[in-house]
C-alpha cells in the first residue's frame, strides 16, 4: 500500500471513530432525564365490565309448556308488555322498559323449573363492575374518582365514581357509576379502569425506568454517582421520592 492510500485509510478510520464517539455522546445524553417536582396521582388498575342497572330473568316454578310467545330476541319492550303465556293461561309481562336479550324456549315447548327461559335488560342505564384482589380492595373507598377507557376508542377517557365496594362469592367487587359513556356501549363490554386512591402534591418525581433494585444513577454538577432511593406512591411512570439524595434539577440515567 502506497503512502497516499495509507493516509486515506487512516483518515477514514479517524472519521469513523469520531462519528462513533459523537453518536455515543449524544446517545448517552439522550438517556438522561431531569428530575422535577409535581403532583402524583396513585391509582388501582383493573378490568371492568359494563352491567345493566335493571335486569330480569324469567323462570317457571314448576314444569310448564309455553302456549304463546309475543317477543323475539333483540326486541324492545315497554313496562307491562306481554312476554308469553303458559299452559295455565298465565300471562307474564315485562317489569320495566328494556330489550329482550335472551329467549331460550319456543312455542309449545316445556320449560323445566328453575331454568332461565327469557331475559330482559335495560341497555340505557348501566354501571361498571370491577373485581379486585384483597390488597387493592383495601385501598378503594366510595367517592373515589375513576377513569374509564375502551380499547376500541383509544384517546378518550371517561369519568366515573366509586359507588360501593362489597364481597361476593370470594371476590371483592367495586361498583362504579359512570358520569358519561360513549354511544354504543352495551352490557358485557369491557373497559380499562383506573381508580384514584391517593394524590400527592409538590413531590420529587422519580422515573420508574431509572430505578433498578432500589438504586439509580444520578448526575449532579457533572459528577456521576449511584445512589439508593426509596419510592412511595407510584403511577404508571413515576414514583414519589421518600428517601434518597435526589434534588430537583438532578439528572438520572434511564436505560433504553
Amino acid at each position: 500500500m502506497n503512502r497516499k492510500k495509507l493516509y486515506g485509510f487512516v483518515s477514514l478510520i479517524g472519521i469513523i471513530l469520531i462519528l462513533v464517539l459523537v453518536y455515543f455522546f449524544r446517545g448517552s445524553k439522550s438517556n438522561l432525564l431531569v428530575i422535577k417536582k409535581g403532583s402524583l396521582v396513585e391509582a388501582v388498575y383493573a378490568l371492568g365490565t359494563v352491567k345493566p342497572v335493571d335486569s330480569f330473568i324469567l323462570k317457571f316454578g314448576i314444569a310448564a309448556s309455553v302456549r304463546e310467545i309475543f317477543v323475539e330476541e333483540g326486541q324492545s319492550v315497554k313496562k307491562g308488555d306481554s312476554l308469553l303465556v303458559n299452559d295455565s293461561g298465565i300471562t307474564f309481562r315485562s317489569p320495566f322498559t328494556g330489550t329482550v336479550t335472551k329467549l331460550s324456549i319456543a312455542k309449545n315447548e316445556t320449560a323445566m323449573p328453575g331454568l332461565p327461559i327469557l331475559e330482559i335488560q335495560n341497555l340505557k342505564e348501566v354501571f361498571i363492575s370491577v373485581s379486585l384482589d384483597q390488597e387493592s380492595a383495601l385501598r378503594v373507598k366510595p367517592g373515589q374518582h375513576a377513569q374509564l377507557s375502551f380499547e376500541s376508542i383509544r384517546g378518550n377517557v371517561y369519568k366515573g365514581e366509586v359507588e360501593r365496594i362489597y364481597p361476593s362469592n370470594g371476590q371483592f367487587l367495586v361498583r362504579i357509576e359512570p358520569s358519561e359513556l360513549p354511544q354504543g356501549i352495551l352490557p358485557d363490554m369491557t373497559t380499562d379502569v383506573a381508580i384514584e386512591v391517593s394524590s400527592k402534591d409538590n413531590v420529587i418525581l422519580v422515573p420508574l425506568v431509572a430505578v433498578e433494585r432500589g438504586k439509580l444513577t444520578r448526575y449532579r454538577n457533572g459528577k456521576k454517582e449511584k445512589i439508593e432511593v426509596r419510592i412511595g406512591a407510584i403511577n404508571a411512570e413515576f414514583g414519589e421520592l421518600i428517601q434518597g439524595d435526589l434534588l430537583e434539577g438532578d439528572e438520572v440515567l434511564v436505560k433504553n
